[in-house]
């Protein structure tokens, strides 16, 4: 059976982020709310709780994970370089919706960059899976709550049908606004790609790094 955790999404209880954190401490996979859908969350040092996620999604192993972290800290411990321009988007647009590619550090699982030697990042301006991540004190992967090629999740009730008791915990923080999720850029060197158009658009990203 999955338990489910219910918490305020205005302010997260304590005790229930706690609650979903003993889940992932344990490889287990947690699904929680973000600013755009439902997520679900593993370790990402755990290559274990990484091989239950990729089942429980039925994701193609060639497929990559993006992840949150809580803070500028945590950022630099998975990754090898944050250069001034993506500096300039951090700034300018996390905690939100903004996925960027970054040089994965050594330390992170190949399983989630597919030998790319990237993984996206972000920081949620969600505040329970932000403070999932930091009680945590780990990053966590990010990807939707649903079957690979389905619908994401808007609510606990979308993630119940897709998983039924396969999944072991929910944290229920009510119901997601309609979004096109992250909006996803990969920025080498002076150049920036769009890689997906998302809950920001893509011209605002653009003149922000640009400076416009």
């Amino acid at each position: 059976m999955t338990e489910i955790i219910k918490i305020n999404r205005a302010s997260p209880e304590k005790e229930a982020i706690l609650r979903a954190v003993e889940f992932l401490k344990k490889g287990e996979v947690v699904a929680y709310p973000t600013e755009t859908f439902y997520g679900l969350g593993v370790d990402i040092y755990n290559e274990k709780a990484i091989k239950r996620l990729f089942r429980l999604k039925q994701r193609d192993w060639g497929l990559p994970i993006s992840i949150l972290v809580s803070d500028m800290e945590m950022l630099a411990s998975v990754v090898t370089e944050v250069s001034d321009q993506v500096k300039g988007l951090i700034e300018a647009f996390w905690p939100g919706p903004l996925t960027i590619l970054f040089p994965a550090a050594p330390s992170v699982s190949k399983s989630l960059t597919t030998n790319t030697g990237k993984i996206g990042i972000r920081i949620s301006s969600d505040p329970i899976a932000t403070k999932i991540v930091s009680e945590f004190g780990r990053p966590i992967t990010t990807t939707s709550a649903n079957l690979s090629g389905f619908p994401p999740s808007l609510n606990i009730k979308h993630v119940l049908n897709y998983f039924k008791d396969r999944l072991p915990c929910a944290v229920d923080g009510g119901e997601c606004e309609p979004s096109k999720g992250s909006t996803v850029v990969d920025v080498v060197g002076d150049t920036m790609a769009i890689i997906r158009d998302g809950a920001i658009p893509a011209d605002e990203v653009i003149s922000r790094f640009q400076g416009i």
